[in-house]
């Protein structure tokens, strides 16, 4: 695919959503929080409050994942300064946009944007478990994973029947995902998905992630470990069982790891079985949080 003509087509189809007023967005008290807790090293859990008042939904959120078997065990949690020292400021930053990712989109795609939206948060997870194994920074895994089908959406709001006709194209088997969507849309999801988080100046890491996560090795080097763990933190929750609303792994690649994942693990020096180990941990947190 050229990438300068699938840039194109990209930046096209933002343009042409904007106009519409049908792209996703995040409220600007949860981009204050973000900025807080990755610039502001001596921000206190009362600012951190203060800005988290401000936006509703992410307080009844924050509160329901303060109670929720990952971080308590014990009394019901009230309160929200309570929270937000039971949850840590950097789990807090990652979880507002993941709690705020489940409600961005303003109308329904033509798959099941349930299995969708599960699918962005377990990647997240897993993305998460798989960068603290590998000493990598698991706030951009977080969010590379959780972001890197965004994309998908966009292209189904722009033309739903055409969105359509991918699905039909892709059979489920999500290797077929890109070549359909390049050959419906000149362009495909990681492309147009990078191009929004460039829009709202997510981290360049997080941007590299979500742009090559399908196609890792074309990645520049010094971006390689981030595009590789988030196609295996995608790949991860098929790998579990648990497919996206839109396709999943082939039978093939289901019975014996594909060939595109042995070189994954490769390039981290993992084994299948210590990949599959991240995993079941990644899924006992999973359920834990009540995905």
């Amino acid at each position: 695919m050229d990438e300068s003509l699938s840039a194109n087509a990209s930046v096209e189809i933002l343009e042409s959503l904007k106009t519409l007023d049908m792209l996703p967005h995040f409220p600007d008290a949860l981009l204050k929080l973000d900025r807080e807790i990755s610039n502001n090293q001596d921000v206190t859990v009362e600012q951190i409050a203060d800005l988290v008042t401000r936006d509703a939904r992410l307080l009844a959120g924050i509160i329901k994942l303060a109670n929720s078997a990952k971080f308590n065990a014990g009394k019901e949690v009230t309160s929200l300064e309570e929270a937000i020292v039971k949850i840590g400021f950097k789990e807090l930053a990652n979880f507002a946009y993941a709690l705020h990712y489940q409600t961005s989109f303003s109308q329904k795609p033509p798959f099941s944007d349930r299995h969708y939206i599960n699918h962005s948060m377990m990647s997240a997870i897993v993305g998460q478990h798989l960068a603290r194994h590998l000493k990598l920074d698991a706030g951009v895994a977080f969010l590379s994973a959780l972001m890197r089908d965004i994309g998908i959406y966009l292209l189904a709001m722009h033309d739903r029947d055409k969105y359509k006709e991918v699905l039909r194209l892709t059979n489920y088997d999500i290797a077929r995902l890109p070549a359909a969507e390049s050959k419906m849309f000149g362009t495909y999801h990681p492309m147009v998905g990078a191009r929004l988080l460039q829009d709202w100046k997510f981290p360049v890491e997080v941007i590299m992630g979500v742009a090559f996560h399908h196609t890792p090795a074309r990645a520049s080097e010094g971006f390689q470990p981030n595009a590789y763990l988030t196609f295996l933190a995608e790949q991860g929750v098929f790998r579990l069982g648990y497919e996206n609303g839109i396709a999943d792994l082939s039978a093939e690649d289901q019975s014996a790891p594909s060939a595109e994942l042995i070189s994954a693990l490769n390039f981290f020096d993992l084994s299948v079985e210590q990949y599959d180990q991240i995993l079941q941990s990644a899924l006992i947190d999973i359920e834990s949080i009540g995905i």
